[in-house]
């Protein structure tokens, strides 16, 4: 087993003239560095201290600002909210944290009217048992103090996950509620779901809350992609994304943009359209993966938008 080289010298043993370098004090390096960004980050509100915020969201109708704060036993979520109000301090707990990890809230476009908030969250179903995401409908009062009820639960739709677990949701300009899926897995789509298209994962979902049927508390919109076909998830809009993190609907075009974490090398932006495959695992953005793997029943998209690992390791959507 070779010796590990000792400081100054090489795996050979020769000692290197480290003393004879020039010093940075006399040397020069020329360059063209990039201009500063045109903007400064200011804190908005001084005198709040939150604790692993990640995600945040006005309540309609009202001057109260709601946050999800990982901030409880084994990082467990705490849903809090406080006064838009520079001089604010403190937060309200408005959901403490169980067992469920919290990551993204949106409400319903009608909320002055029926105080519905939807939570994306991922849990055990049962203690040490299997782990699920789940978005959940929680109802809300319509006067103040607002409260939130948390045996109004309500499942909105589920699958198993455990590592890249999505559940990023917007609402379109169509009245659609759309819901993110990451593979499921922590490594490489292990489960192989990237391309596969029966179960729910590595998607972006579509459904219908106006429209609740039997069965479930949605509908499957008649425009959907892969309506009727066999083998594939009818909640289908898009296919193939590794960790899907953040998902935003711009209020003027209608587009659907969502930030992606990548793997090895690539971190991308997807404007997402109806039935396209975005290509993982057997790409990762526009990059070659596993080309082993078959594709699905679309031709790969490449992202709008791509930055390498050697510029920021994880973008995180907005």
């Amino acid at each position: 087993m070779a010796a590990e080289a000792s400081p100054g010298t090489d795996r050979s043993g020769v000692l290197w003239p480290y003393n004879k370098l020039p010093r940075l004090t006399t040397s020069r390096v020329s360059g063209s560095p990039e201009p500063p960004l045109p903007y400064r980050a200011q804190r908005l509100y001084p005198q709040l201290k939150l604790t692993f915020p990640v995600a945040v969201a006005h309540q309609p109708g009202s001057n109260l600002i709601w946050v999800i704060t990982l901030d409880g036993p084994n990082g467990t979520a705490n849903l809090r909210r406080f006064t838009d109000s520079p001089d604010v301090a403190e937060t309200e707990l408005v959901l403490a944290a169980d067992n469920r990890i919290t990551t993204d809230l949106v409400f319903h476009p009608n909320f002055v009217e029926n105080g519905f908030v939807y939570l994306g969250h991922n849990r055990p179903i049962k203690e040490g048992g299997e782990k699920y995401s789940r978005i959940s409908r929680f109802q809300v009062s319509l006067q103040p103090p607002f409260a939130c009820d948390p045996q109004s639960e309500t499942t909105i739709i589920e699958w198993p996950s455990d590592g890249h677990n999505g559940v990023a949701m917007t609402f379109g300009l169509d009245g659609m509620f759309y819901v993110t899926s990451g593979d499921g897995t922590s490594d490489s789509d292990t489960n192989l779901r990237g391309q596969e298209m029966s179960h729910l994962t590595a998607k972006v979902l579509r459904i219908d809350l106006e429209h609740p049927t039997d069965q479930r508390p949605y509908s499957i919109p008649a425009d959907n992609p892969f309506v009727n076909q066999p083998g594939i998830a009818p909640e289908t809009w898009a296919f193939g994304l590794r960790n899907p993190w953040r998902m935003t609907t711009d209020r003027v075009q209608g587009h659907i943009w969502v930030g992606n974490n990548g793997q090895d090398l690539w971190e991308q932006v997807y404007l997402i359209r109806k039935g396209e495959n975005y290509g993982w695992s057997v790409y990762e953005g526009s990059h070659p993966f596993y080309l082993n793997r078959e594709l699905g029943p679309a031709p790969h998209v490449k992202p709008m938008l791509e930055h390498h690992h050697s510029e920021a390791r994880s973008l995180t959507g907005g």
